[in-house]
């Protein structure tokens, strides 16, 4: 009786220390939970607390930024002055000028790029460019037009579905090309509807209104015939398209894009001393060895002195195997520029830039963006 009683006893004992081992055990358990919550909560606060001092950083520097954008179009305007004579012009000696080298370049017609000029924590960057330096849109030709789609690697057959609407769009009347548009056969049937243009294009990108031009004509990517051939009813107003994607990639067509070589100002000669390749490419009979040497030519030096071309015969004299009829195409001289005034404060920038008409004793503004 006595060792039953002892070993009920006993018994006892065990259980109890077993309960209380598994609620140790749950406790440990619990323990960990909440210290894996705290840990990840501790986690989360951190990461947010980073991105807000990194969004605050970014903000700080964005406003340093704006007001460095804004004295490079006074810098730009003041060079540009000064190169065609205008007010101050010989106020200030050419060895006690540290812009004297880049208003000669503005002053035989050619570009600068990446000026750069050192402002409290920061800096700014000035371009100006020459506008003839790229085509005038509203002045371009069937001729010019086939050949600028055929540089960007759009296929032949698709042209006329691409050239016909444009020809329209900048043509009063309601009688369409054989693959162009009017207002009545095409663009009231889209979604929004509107009208066609009439009269030519303010801006280039302009042209994302005209059947047949999408983004990926504009700024390069993959060309989607639909935007040429498909149904009014199907594309939208912006003719910006999805591509499907192909098992077979090697079917896509891959274009470089047009909106780096347009322009909506000039006579719609091309500014041979500062045309980038792409623009010298579309004159007849300029093909890439022509192009090349033409922008290596115009950079070159003589007695130490910058020998850019002079004239249109200038370039032929030095340029071998140019076509003729391009005399009447070229220049080498402008009037109208691109300025882009760029602020940077560590990595963050703010850019300005803006159109302008220089007649040689003042400069007037066309066309001014502030990007956001």
């Amino acid at each position: 009786m006595e060792y039953g009683m002892i070993m009920g006893e006993m018994a006892g004992e065990n259980k109890t220390a077993a309960g209380r081992g598994k609620r140790g055990g749950s406790a440990l358990v619990m323990v960990l939970f909440i210290i894996v919550i705290l840990t990840m909560l501790i986690g989360s606060f951190g990461f947010e607390a980073h991105l807000e001092a990194r969004y605050a950083a970014y903000a700080r520097d964005r406003i340093k930024a704006t007001p460095r954008a804004q004295p490079g179009g006074v810098l730009a305007e003041m060079m540009m002055t000064r190169a065609g004579g205008g007010a101050g012009a010989s106020q200030l000696p050419d060895s006690q000028n540290r812009w004297f080298d880049a208003m000669e370049r503005l002053r035989l017609g050619q570009e600068i790029k990446g000026l750069v000029q050192p402002l409290g924590e920061g800096f700014i960057i000035v371009d100006i460019e020459p506008e003839p330096g790229r085509l005038n849109v509203n002045l371009l030709t069937r001729e010019d037009w086939e050949i600028l789609l055929g540089n960007i690697g759009i296929p032949e057959e698709y042209h006329e579905g691409i050239i016909d609407p444009i020809l329209d769009w900048k043509e009063p009347g309601e009688m369409p090309r054989p693959k162009g548009a009017k207002t009545d056969d095409y663009y009231s049937r889209l979604d929004p509807p509107y009208k066609a243009k009439g009269g030519p294009l303010d801006t280039v990108r302009e042209l994302l209104l005209v059947k047949g031009f999408s983004e990926a004509i504009l700024t390069g990517g993959v060309f989607d015939p639909m935007t040429v051939e498909g149904d009014p009813a199907l594309i939208s107003s912006t003719h910006i398209r999805s591509v499907k994607v192909h098992d077979d990639r090697d079917s896509l067509i891959y274009i470089s894009g047009i909106e780096h070589m347009l322009t909506t100002y000039g006579d719609g000669k091309i500014n041979i001393q500062s045309a980038p390749y792409d623009v010298l490419r579309t004159l007849p009979g300029v093909d890439e060895i022509l192009a090349y040497a033409i922008m290596e030519e115009r950079e070159s030096v003589l007695n130490d002195e910058p020998n850019p071309f002079r004239s249109a015969q200038d370039l032929f004299g030095r340029i071998e195997g140019l076509d003729p009829s391009i005399a009447n195409r070229i220049t080498v001289q402008s009037q109208y520029y691109r300025i882009t005034a760029t602020g940077r404060v560590g990595m963050v920038e703010r850019r300005i830039w803006c159109i302008a008409f220089n007649d040689g004793r003042q400069l007037r503004y066309l066309r001014w963006c502030e990007e956001p």
